[in-house]
């Protein structure tokens, strides 16, 4: 993939270099999806509101993942230099959008990504973002999310998800990459128990869209149903006790 750099770019994307440790590695040696998330995540804490770049905390108060979506391109491993670059993609009336590529030191595109952000007032609740940060949108190939409108079917493997202190973040619900865990998790022990079929598909996760449409919190009992829709594409429901859909989720291998 080739991207063209518009002679504006430079002053609205902003870059971050970092080297992958051992302890982020999965057991297959290579970066899990949850690590990518975290990545980003380090990179928007970083600079929204801290950077000349992209001060967009100037537009909205705060915000919360929404939805993203992560596309692996090439596998990434133990003391490897990334290159993270991020920029403003769309701008909606209460949301917008952050996508980033992720390069190997040598050049190569490892990882893409987009997530969605919808801005919040002081209670919470959806504010309208002002129109002034439209001026740092960067118009360039970024990765598209998928929309995940799909309901569980009966006999989904499913298991319980058990949510730790340790997966809350500082806004006291559970962070939004611990759900590419659960995702991972879910994903390894249906294989294991035939919940996809005798022949069930293996190989390294390429695509992630994730839709989150609740939030779960430590106490709150749920549990994950995963299920085949296509050759080589699973997905995957996460709700509470009483049925209510906390999120969504779907990976291609």
């Amino acid at each position: 993939m080739r991207y063209v750099r518009r002679v504006n770019d430079d002053a609205k994307t902003e870059v971050m270099r970092l080297t992958t440790r051992g302890y982020e590695l999965a057991q297959t040696g290579v970066l899990p999806l949850s690590a990518y998330l975290r990545f980003l995540e380090h990179q928007r804490w970083s600079t929204i509101g801290r950077s000349e770049r992209l001060p967009l905390r100037k537009f909205f108060a705060m915000g919360v993942v929404r939805a993203q979506g992560l596309e692996v391109i090439e596998q990434t491993s133990f003391g490897e230099e990334l290159v993270l670059t991020m920029w403003l993609s769309r701008v909606g009336k209460t949301s917008l959008a952050f996508s980033h590529d992720i390069h190997k030191a040598s050049g190569i595109l490892a990882a893409r990504s987009t997530a969605t952000i919808v801005a919040l007032d002081a209670n919470r609740r959806p504010a309208v973002i002002d129109d002034a940060a439209r001026s740092y949108l960067i118009e360039r190939p970024a990765l598209e999310l998928e929309r995940l409108e799909f309901e569980s079917p009966p006999g989904a493997y499913e298991r319980a998800v058990d949510i730790r202190p340790s997966d809350q973040d500082l806004q006291r619900h559970v962070n939004h990459a611990r759900y590419a865990d659960f995702v991972e998790d879910t994903r390894v022990f249906a294989s294991e128990a035939t919940g996809y079929g005798a022949s069930p598909p293996d190989g390294f996760p390429r695509h992630l869209f994730l839709a989150y449409e609740r939030e779960a919190r430590v106490g709150e009992p749920v549990a994950m149903a995963t299920w085949s829709t296509a050759p080589r594409t699973l997905d995957f429901a996460l709700k509470k006790a009483d049925g209510t859909l906390v999120t969504r989720a779907r990976v291609r291998l």
